[in-house]
């Protein structure tokens, strides 16, 4: 470490972070979207779960999914370059060894690509919870490194509306629609949310490269519809059934490599269609007077096109590189969860997931390939409160995947590829202890992941190379930490953890030159040991009589390969700094500077990097009359040039205003 880094660790783990964990506070948040910890209710698991309630999200500012995320500890912002989306890591893992779920609902696409968060609105969002390495095993098979929960809204009054209307940097404009009722024994919620831009633009510093000219990003339009309806059946107190249904819509354009590696091949690609749809049911239903049963079914599917074409006037299709490639997957499943209510000394619950995943593929012209899993799940938790202040919480998975269907038609000959299956046992336990205002924890936990029909078949657009004779990940967990009051009125934690990760799963870069196309691909491959360490540390700190608030948020993060030094893990900075003010200078206005620094980071597996960045930000939010509210802010106020992944530059300077009714 650096005579910085140094200096910013040791600060850091005195005093830093981003704002201590919370419960959901928004009363509006479906209760039955969230997964909590098994056991005794409260301070037993303080720490563990990291979460951020919808209001407070949007006074950091944030657009989108990924930003929302990213403001818990541990989450560091990200950017797949293949298709541009927005992503993130947790402490190091990527989100396929930490999901999204939906409302406990699995909501990455069924053939194993990573989530594009900046596809999700935040129109109909109550809260974002992370967990990292302990976690609830009731999330069900995968959960490598954690989960994301993102919990959506129900509506407690007896009429709402919510209209929105706003415009941003790039000819951006956005609105959106909510509204719920109650009834004698249930309720309906439905929104629907609209987003387009024309292009985004670049810092002034700039500077022009081959598939970039400075200015407008090149092919950075895009345009998103999301829809979302919830109706709920409440029979009697305690029993609630609910069923759902989401729909995104998206035609976005891909913004070329515009770095300066000659290695690299710039693709000129759009997807005039992506589309994700989700219906589920989720209930709970009472046994007794302390025992419930929890049911969850989902069905998804995912429909993309991608077109490739030669040059950047995205009009002609003969080229080697060209073609028009459709994914059509879909996913069906679903859990049951049994156990009994929180208590004094324990709650145990066990929990069963069932889950089949279907990926489709083909070029226009050929014929379409189809890759199919079947993967199942079954846990027992429960937690043991003893002597008033100490908590010792077991867990025991076990989990199983076996391949149904491999046949790859992409080829002159198809071939009926090798299928692969495996299993796995997840032992956890975490051992906690209460004092006035928060708890100190200590825990461990074994998790394991199957890798994903994407990884080992797709040939995403022609850059990848499938890798059929993928094995199972394997982490084991160690964590150490404190959360809570550190004084009557400033709240914080810290953490020290620990994880041991085999046959660990990594996109390997420039793994084989294609002489046909003039390109490098890129495989996903299983590359030995790694371990990933690092300190936590934060505050949250509100003044006095409400006038301001403020949190910092410091995270260290070493990453390293083992086996093989050499090879470097993607997308993890060193060292992360997030923080901001909450400052309230009349009873109607709100201010809320942010500030985010990070270290640099590898942007390809055989050490290409990325430089690191201090990124400003600036969020106003004013009550006016008639339930009105307007929200405006800055971003990257300072024009700072800087990069995700390398080669594909990020936003420079931005502005977004919006206009808020409730009823």
């Amino acid at each position: 470490m650096n005579t910085f880094g140094k200096r910013i660790a040791a600060a850091g783990a005195a005093v830093l972070a981003a704002s201590a964990p919370c419960a959901l506070s928004d009363s509006s948040a479906f209760e039955l979207g969230e997964i909590a910890a098994a056991g005794p209710a409260a301070p037993a698991v303080l720490g563990a779960t990291d979460r951020a309630d919808g209001d407070a999200i949007a006074l950091r500012g944030s657009l989108d999914l990924a930003d929302a995320v990213a403001l818990l500890p541990g989450v560091t912002p990200g950017r797949d370059d293949d298709v541009h989306a927005r992503t993130i890591r947790v402490r190091g893992f990527d989100l396929n060894q930490v999901p999204l779920f939906l409302d406990g609902i699995p909501a990455g696409p069924p053939g194993g690509d990573r989530a594009d968060l900046g596809r999700f609105g935040l129109l109909d969002v109550a809260g974002v919870s992370v967990t990292r390495g302990f976690s609830p095993l009731a999330y069900g098979p995968n959960t490598l490194g954690g989960a994301v929960n993102v919990v959506s809204r129900k509506p407690v009054r007896p009429r709402e509306l919510l209209l929105q209307g706003g415009a941003f940097s790039g000819n951006g404009l956005e609105g959106g629609a909510r509204g719920g009722m109650l009834v004698t024994r249930g309720y309906f919620q439905g929104g629907a949310a609209y987003r387009e831009r024309d292009y985004f633009s670049v810092s002034e510093d700039y500077k022009p490269a081959a598939g970039e000219d400075g200015d407008r990003r090149e092919n950075s339009d895009s345009r998103d519809l999301q829809l979302h309806l919830k109706g709920a059946w409440t029979p009697v107190s305690g029993d609630e059934f609910a069923v759902g249904f989401a729909r995104q819509d998206s035609e976005f354009g891909v913004p070329p490599y515009a770095g300066d590696d000659p290695r690299v091949q710039p693709r000129y690609w759009r997807y005039p269609s992506w589309e994700r749809n989700s219906l589920y049911l989720v209930g709970r239903k009472t046994l007794g007077l302390n025992a419930y049963l929890k049911p969850r079914l989902f069905y998804t599917t995912f429909e993309d096109t991608l077109e490739s074409y030669d040059d950047d006037s995205y009009t002609a299709q003969s080229g080697p590189l060209a073609f028009t490639s459709h994914d059509d997957d879909e996913s069906l499943g679903g859990s049951i969860e049994a156990g009994v209510l929180p208590g004094q000394q324990r709650a145990p619950r066990i929990t069963a997931h069932y889950r089949q995943d279907t990926h489709r593929e083909r070029v226009d012209g050929g014929a379409e390939s189809e890759f199919s899993d079947d993967t199942i799940a079954v846990s027992a938790e429960d937690a043991f409160r003893f002597r008033e202040s100490w908590t010792l919480a077991l867990g025991l998975g076990y989990e199983q995947y076996e391949n149904r269907k491999a046949e790859d038609r992409s080829g002159a000959a198809p071939q009926d590829l090798e299928g692969g299956d495996d299993s796995a046992v997840h032992p956890q336990l975490g051992l906690f202890f209460s004092i006035p205002g928060g708890a100190f924890r200590a825990t461990f936990a074994r998790k394991s992941r199957f890798p994903s029909l994407g990884e080992r078949y797709a040939s995403r657009g022609d850059t990848a190379l499938p890798n059929p004779d993928l094995e199972t990940e394997t982490a084991d967990h160690f964590e150490a930490g404190y959360a809570g009051l550190l004084n009557e009125r400033m709240e914080g934690r810290v953490s020290a953890f620990y994880s041991r990760v085999s046959d660990a799963i990594q996109r390997v870069d420039f793994a084989e030159f294609d002489e046909a196309t003039g390109t490098w691909m890129h495989q996903v491959r299983n590359v030995g040991d790694a371990e990933h360490r690092g300190v936590e540390a934060g505050i949250a700190w509100p003044g006095a009589r409400g006038g301001w608030k403020l949190g910092l948020d410091y995270a260290w993060l070493e990453v390293e390969n083992t086996s093989n030094p050499d090879l470097k893990p993607i997308g993890a900075p060193e060292h992360r700094l997030t923080g901001y003010a909450e400052l309230k200078p009349t009873a109607k206005w709100t201010l809320v500077p942010g500030l985010e620094y990070a270290s640099s980071r590898y942007a390809t597996s055989d050490g290409v990097e990325v430089d690191g960045f201090w990124v400003a930000n600036l969020h106003a939010r004013v009550a006016l009359p008639r339930n009105f509210t307007l929200d405006a802010g800055v971003r990257n106020v300072f024009d700072e040039d800087y990069e995700l992944a390398e080669g594909y530059p990020e936003e420079g300077r931005n502005y977004y205003a919006n206009l808020t009714w409730k009823f």
